[in-house]
């Protein structure tokens, strides 16, 4: 039978009577506090779920920086026991804690992994994080030879290239060709990348208050070519002061490590130092460059790698890109997002409004667990490329038609039937009585007469009555939306009064 949308409240409802059922037959227990992300039911997993693929036997890697507040989020119900899962630590100073980018504690694995969970609550979570580039490495070549076969990353590095062949981005193909599905986010760098020449001064104004952090990567593809970043503060807006200059990373980038500002005025000043006139790329890990920012191509590595499966955010209530979303295509030009997932949602009450790429992300590797668990039950192949082909194949369009730079090939969808509604005559009262079966959540139920105005309507029962309505035939319609954004009508004809 159908599931009907009335809150997000109630879909919570719905969901934790399933998933704890589900979990019952799978030996998990789900103690009654926990609750389950919109996201699940806006991709249909609740329809995979009603034929009992939960995830069970499958296994999915969350690599993070960080799983603090891991013990607060069992305790809740949000996450099996410690004993259930594996937690690996490359992370050489804060173990499995870890850090953020800014050297604060983080709880930002341990957001990811409930959202893994409410998508695909029978699978096998391990939880593996690391701090530097290089302990990175040495996590994807752990999970490479430890055999997981699906991976959730909500992260990004932002010395570039960003084409595909950054360090980053070679070991997540590497990971792919050994047989791993790597969930990549894209980034949230719509707002904060710049991409341009600056052969002549580039000046890029900020909006800042006192306590921003300001974190700034400027990479280029050229060797032979040298840049430098710097910030200047100024306590009038007239007489402008250096107050950070960026030391070079590599031989292709630089970087002015992550200070906080104080209550002047501040702004970025961008400079080629040598070399023929090339393109450089600008991101800032967190303020926003305002009027200065360039949206396209801001996806950053290793979203950009080929063999990953890269997602970009649309909140659960819109149909609507992120603002902050990166957007494709890659330096070498591919297109990135490969799809976007839902976002701005609760998965923990004590986080409501989890967002960002990082969450859509997590909704698709725990949904890329449900499409490896069926396609394992059904005989069939469950490589990298066959998952990615099914939910990049499935993928409700959005944006513009076909793959598009914000979007990619649409909104991941798990539940592809549309709703079947039936129409039956009714003596008494007389009129129709209206039937709706879904394996997943009815969002959407409107009727009309004739050619008239649509009309919301009311679940679980819907009549449509013969009272007020003139003599003779009337073309009664319905029309059905799912959560996953799966459409359908039907119409009858409504007989008043003996006509014909």
């Amino acid at each position: 039978m159908a599931r009907y949308l009335v809150t997000s409240r109630a879909v919570r409802r719905r969901a934790l009577s399933f998933v704890i059922a589900a979990l019952s037959a799978t030996s998990v227990a789900a103690p009654a506090a926990a609750i389950t992300s919109q996201g699940a039911f806006r991709m249909g997993a609740d329809a995979l779920w009603s034929s009992g693929v939960t995830g069970s036997g499958e296994s999915v890697a969350v690599l993070d920086m960080g799983f603090g507040t891991l013990d607060e989020s069992i305790a809740a119900g949000e996450l099996p026991p410690r004993d259930q899962i594996e937690t690996v630590s490359f992370d050489a100073t804060f173990g499995i804690d870890g850090r953020n980018e800014l050297g604060g504690p983080t709880p930002h694995g341990v957001r990811m992994a409930e959202i893994v969970r409410d998508v695909a609550p029978g699978a096998h979570l391990v939880f593996v994080n690391y701090h530097t580039p290089e302990e990175f490495l040495r996590a994807v070549d752990w999970i490479v030879a430890r055999g997981i076969p699906i991976v959730s990353h909500s992260n990004s590095f932002l010395d570039g290239p960003f084409d595909g062949t950054s360090p980053a981005a070679r070991a997540v193909d590497a990971a792919a060709a050994a047989g791993v599905l790597w969930v990549n986010s894209a980034g949230n760098f719509a707002q904060r990348h710049w991409a341009g020449r600056a052969d002549a001064l580039v000046t890029i104004p900020l909006t800042t208050k006192p306590g921003d952090w300001l974190d700034l990567h400027l990479s280029w593809r050229a060797r032979e070519v040298a840049a430098e970043v710097a910030v200047e503060t100024s306590a009038d807006g007239a007489v402008w002061s250096t107050s950070r200059t960026s030391a070079p990373l590599t031989s292709r980038s630089a970087t002015i490590p992550a200070f906080q500002v104080d209550a002047a005025q501040y702004r970025i000043v961008l400079r080629q130092t040598s070399g023929a006139p090339t393109d450089l790329e600008l991101f800032s890990q967190i303020v926003p460059l305002g009027a200065a920012a360039v949206a396209g191509g801001s996806v950053a590595t290793p979203g950009d790698a080929a063999g990953a499966l890269t997602v970009g955010a649309v909140p659960w209530t819109s149909d609507q890109v992120g603002a902050y979303s990166s957007v494709g295509p890659t330096d070498d030009g591919r297109p990135k997002p490969d799809l976007v997932g839902p976002t701005y949602v609760t998965a923990n009450p004590a986080w409501p409004g989890t967002a960002g790429t990082s969450a859509a992300t997590a909704h698709v590797a725990g949904a890329a667990a449900l499409v490896r668990q069926q396609r394992r039950a059904q005989g069939l192949p469950v490589a990298p490329d066959d998952l990615r082909a099914v939910l990049v194949g499935t993928a409700l369009d959005r944006g513009a038609p076909g793959v598009d730079p914000a979007f990619g090939a649409g909104s991941l969808r798990l539940d592809t039937v549309a709703p079947v509604v039936r129409l039956r005559p009714r003596r008494r009262p007389a009129g129709l009585r209206v039937d709706v079966r879904d394996a997943g959540t009815v969002e959407d139920l409107q009727w009309r007469i004739g050619s008239g105005r649509w009309s919301p309507a009311r679940l679980p029962a819907l009549v449509v009555g013969a009272r007020g309505l003139r003599p003779g035939r009337h073309r009664i319609s319905v029309a059905a939306r799912d959560m996953s954004g799966n459409r359908t009508q039907a119409s009858a004809w409504l007989v008043v009064g003996g006509g014909r």
